[in-house]
């Protein structure tokens, strides 16, 4: 009887560290994939930037598809004010 005891609890025990270790590869992918989507979002100005010095205007840009995709700006949560 102990012995079937200490199965079931090892095998429990061993799910919840492979639940454990799957949501931290799962993290360090979405950190991966955030810093590469920053590193894109940098490329992507400093070359509208360069279009725009070449002479290209954010108007042509438009036209082509080119202007108007830019990342939403993210708003700081308000905070409530306690009311009296």
């Amino acid at each position: 009887m102990a012995l079937n005891i200490r199965e079931v609890v090892e095998a429990q025990i061993a799910d919840k560290i492979s639940k454990g270790e799957a949501l931290e590869q799962k993290i360090a992918a979405a950190e991966e994939v955030a810093a590469a989507l920053a590193t894109a979002q940098k490329e992507v100005t400093t070359a509208r930037r360069d279009a725009l010095n070449a002479g290209w205007t954010e108007t042509e840009l438009k036209r082509l598809g080119l202007a108007g995709s830019r990342a939403p700006r993210t708003r700081k949560p308000r905070v409530a004010t306690p009311s009296e």
